[in-house]
């Protein structure tokens, strides 16, 4: 988990795929932050419009709001 979360921390610029609220998106991470009391948080942006999604939702892949999550981390080297 730990391994996951710092490369979620550091994947700006990574595509995500997803259904939110019944519509699929593919976008690109643009920022992450670290939430008060811990978590990260990353901004995912696919031309039209802005999803703010937990790194433990993507890790489990789903939540109330978001399913069928994917990161597809860039290649850090």
């Amino acid at each position: 988990m730990n391994d996951y979360m710092n490369n979620v921390y550091g994947a700006i610029g990574s595509q995500v795929s997803g259904i939110a609220n019944g519509v699929p998106f593919l976008g690109a991470i643009t920022d992450t932050r670290i939430k008060f009391g811990g978590g990260i948080q990353v901004v995912v942006e696919d031309g039209t419009e802005i999803y703010i999604i937990d790194a433990t939702t993507l890790m489990n892949g789903a939540d109330s709001t978001y399913s069928n999550l994917h990161v597809y981390f860039e290649d850090q080297s």
